[in-house]
This record gives C-alpha cells, sequence and structure tokens, in this order.
C-alpha cells in the first residue's frame, strides 16, 4: 500500500505544530521492507555525491521534500532558476535515498531531522538505515578504505565481509551520522559507511570523487546492484592534481619566504 499525502503531511508537519517542518509529496511510495540510503552535504562532498550519483544514474523517482525554517534564509539558483534549500526523498532500485542540498543549519534542527523522517518511515515497515560519510585523513592511496560503525552487529557484520573495517571508536557528526543514533531509539538496523577522504580536499572545499566512488562500489556489491562509476575517476584526477598543485605552490612559496628571512 502506497502512502498517501494526507497521512504523510498529519505525520510530519502537524506533530511539530507546523513551525519547523513542511512536507511536499511527489508521489506515493512503499517504505515497508525497503532500505534508507543517506547522503547529505558534509566534508568532501562524499555523502552527497553517492547519493546523488544513485539518483542520477538508475531510474529513480522523486517522491517526497522536505522543507525546514531552520534552512538558511534564501534561496538556491541553478540553471536560472530559484528554490528554496530542502531535502529530497527518492525510491531507485537500490532503495530509498535521502539527500538535501543543505543540512539543517542547528542540533536541534538536525536531531529534529532524524527523528521525524524515522519515525514515520518506521511506522511504515522500513527495514534498515545505510548512511553515507567522509573519514577524513592526511594521506590517501589511490584505494580509499571503507569503514564501518553501527547499531547492530549482524548488519556491521555484513558489511565487514565486503571489506569495510570496523571504526573502533570517535565521532560521526551531522545528519549522516545522527541518524544512525536516532535508528536506534526506533529499533531500526542502522550503519554508516565512511570512505577515506583526502584532508587538503576538504579544506580547500573540493568534492573528493575517489572517495565516494570506492563507497559506491562497496554499496552496490551489498545491495546486488551494478552501479557505473566510471565517470568518476576522470573528476578525481582532476581534482586531487588541482590540489597537489596547491600544495607545491604553497611549498614553493614558503621556502622563498624562509630564505628570504634567514638572508634578512
Amino acid at each position: 500500500m502506497g502512502v498517501s499525502l494526507r497521512f504523510l503531511n498529519y505525520i510530519l508537519c502537524d506533530v511539530l505544530g507546523d513551525t519547523l517542518f513542511k512536507v511536499k509529496q511527489i508521489r506515493e511510495f512503499i517504505p515497508r521492507g525497503r532500505t534508507l540510503i543517506v547522503g547529505l552535504p558534509g566534508m568532501g562532498g562524499v555523502a552527497y555525491t553517492v547519493a546523488n550519483h544513485v539518483i542520477a544514474s538508475t531510474q529513480s523517482k522523486l517522491v517526497a521534500e522536505f522543507y525546514m525554517y531552520s534552512y538558511p534564509p534564501q534561496v538556491n539558483i541553478s540553471n536560472g532558476l530559484a528554490n528554496l534549500f530542502k531535502a529530497t526523498l527518492h525510491d531507485t532500485p537500490l532503495g530509498l535515498v535521502l539527500t538535501a542540498n543543505a543540512q539543517p543549519a542547528t542540533p536541534e534542527a538536525q536531531n529534529e531531522f532524524c527523528d521525524h523522517i524515522l519515525e514515520y518511515l518506521h511506522r511504515n515497515g522500513l527495514d534498515k538505515v545505510i548512511a553515507t560519510a567522509a573519514y577524513v585523513v592526511a594521506n590517501v592511496s589511490g584505494r580509499r578504505n571503507i569503514y564501518v560503525t553501527g547499531n547492530n552487529e549482524k548488519l556491521i557484520n555484513e558489511f565487514l565481509k565486503y571489506d569495510a573495517q570496523l571504526l573502533q571508536s570517535g565521532v560521526v557528526s551531522g545528519v549522516n551520522g545522527a541518524i544512525v543514533g536516532w535508528a536506534s531509539y526506533y529499533d531500526i538496523p542502522a550503519v554508516v559507511l565512511l570512505s577515506e577522504t583526502w584532508e587538503p580536499i576538504v579544506q580547500v572545499d573540493e568534492f573528493d570523487y575517489r572517495a565516494a566512488k570506492h563507497l559506491l562500489l562497496l554499496l552496490g556489491k551489498y545491495l546486488n546492484y551494478d552501479v557505473n562509476t566510471e565517470v568518476f575517476d576522470s573528476m578525481a584526477d582532476q581534482v586531487e592534481g588541482k590540489v597537489a598543485e596547491m600544495i607545491s605552490r604553497s611549498l614553493k612559496q614558503f621556502e622563498v619566504r624562509k630564505v628570504s628571512k634567514d638572508i634578512m
């Protein structure tokens, strides 16, 4: 059975007094037995890239849009069209995919977002949650390691079989991490997959496409779906080359300043 617009609006808007969260349902969809893949903007654009590549490269359907008063009071302009910041839910062959063009602005709003999305999906039979995120490191190789943590040992072990490494400690911030915690509250098995992300890319606010590629490959193996990631190779080479050149230029400038100081 699909989900009616009236019911969805009641669950996610009226419960909050219609002050923080508004929903625009595009079409009916079925959460029961499905996997929710989460990828909101974060460090290195890794999670956002993963979610949006799944959406763009498969036969996906936009099923709902989520608007929050805590989003920046401005519009995002693309191809001449202006739209409010929002989160979107898409029905894809891999599962339901949740993404956004911004994270809610405050910790309270991020927790509200996770809580009420999961409350609704749990009520309608959601099976599991797979969130995606970046694991920022100073040095990387061509093959990026993927780390996993979560609230369900059985689900974690399923990803360890695909060569993910167990994240022993630390903090995963933002919606991409908090939603795993809120999944625990609703007894929904959940993990977050973190792909090694090159720190200099994060520092210059670029996207780490190689990190996203390796995360997508693992996700595709687990969900038994062939995800085409060839497009990421050239984009990764371009970004990494640009960042490496910036580092080289900065080091040369530092050496020049050091020599000048020594002469004085």
